[in-house]
């Protein structure tokens, strides 16, 4: 099926997947600023490129160092944005904003403390794993469930997401120092 495209196309094409994701970042920036009529169109959007992005990379193989950096940073904000502007309309509390965003705290602390180790050259890129994946699927189901006013079992849910998360947190800080490690012993 590629074969049929000249080799500038393939070239261009191949940046198909970070435009998707960029779309996740251009929609975390302006959610705030939306009326609540179109957040579920805005969650939605923003679900299909959290698909999308990942499936045309892998189907095409045409994933990408800065994919692998772009796709990450893109779900952090997508849901910093939504579950913070839910915090301030009163449609999640801090609590559960804490619960739902606990994986996401977790890495981002995880990748400061590496910037300010020094340390962050020597980490090899992370693929993202199941418990991840998880993790953000429950966090969209979170979205859902505020979305349809179900808050019953919100809170429920984001002790799922929570735990889910810090399993997904550990796996990572896990592996980290493996890798760490690794990289440590090549330089001696």
């Amino acid at each position: 099926m590629r074969e049929n495209y000249p080799a500038q196309s393939t070239n261009v094409l191949r940046h198909i997947p970070n435009a998707i994701t960029s779309v996740r970042i251009i929609v975390a920036a302006i959610f705030p600023f939306c009326p609540e009529q179109m957040h579920i169109g805005l969650i939605a959007l923003g679900l299909a490129t959290e698909f999308f992005d990942g499936f045309t990379a892998r189907l095409f193989n045409w994933s990408s160092y800065l994919g692998q950096i772009l796709d990450p940073v893109a779900d952090k904000l997508f849901v910093l944005s939504v579950s913070l502007t839910w915090v301030w309309l009163g449609k999640l509390t801090v609590l559960e904003w804490l619960l739902i965003g606990l994986r996401d705290f977790g890495i981002l602390f995880i990748f400061i403390a590496l910037i300010a180790l020094g340390s962050i050259r020597s980490v090899r890129s992370v693929k993202a794993r199941m418990t991840s994946k998880i993790t953000t699927a429950f966090q969209y189901l979170a979205f859902l469930l505020v979305l349809t006013q179900a808050t019953q079992y919100l809170t429920p849910l984001a002790l799922i997401t929570a735990l889910i998360g810090l399993v997904a947190t550990i796996h990572y800080v896990y592996l980290l120092r493996h890798s760490l490690k690794v990289s440590s012993g090549l330089r001696n």
